[in-house]
């Protein structure tokens, strides 16, 4: 039985395929055609799942950027403009005025927000893509299940 659902190599048109439907073992009649659709299959459904791994771990990095952010800014909103205020850069600190600190930070929450708009947006599309892609494969798996009692009964 191969690994991850893939088909191992059968001298019949018949493929033994290891699906998570039930928890239980099926058996795949396939051509060397529907092998390669089912690869593929699994190859897109992998490739959606890791896409939408890398949106949330972006959108989690652009959330936490964005909260620093605030938290920063309402920390030197408490301060006067002729506070002494220093900008790191690198391993170095940079003196700089707080009101361009107030101005960075203001543009970097707008950034964080406006990308955190478009990783959800992108993330529910990315979804709807994997949804459809496992209907699909679920309705291949249905349509390509070998009837063994169909079989026995002629």
């Amino acid at each position: 039985l191969a690994c991850a659902g893939q088909p191992r190599a059968a001298t019949s048109s018949l493929a033994t395929v290891a699906f998570a439907m039930s928890q239980q073992l099926v058996q795949l009649e396939m051509d060397e055609k529907d092998k390669e659709s089912f690869q593929e299959m699994q190859t897109s459904m992998n490739q959606a799942r890791q896409e939408i791994a890398l949106i949330d771990a972006t959108l989690r990095k652009r959330s936490t950027e964005k909260r620093e952010a605030e938290l920063i800014l309402a920390e030197l909103s408490t301060m006067e403009s002729d506070t002494t205020a220093y900008k790191q850069v690198g391993k170095m600190f940079l003196q700089t005025p707080i009101d361009d600190l107030k101005g960075f930070l203001d543009t970097k929450t707008e950034r964080c927000i406006k990308e955190c708009d478009a990783l959800a947006e992108k993330r529910s599309h990315v979804t709807l893509a994997a949804e459809k892609l496992q209907e699909d494969f679920q309705q291949f798996v249905k349509d390509h299940i070998y009837q063994h009692q169909a079989g026995t009964t002629a």
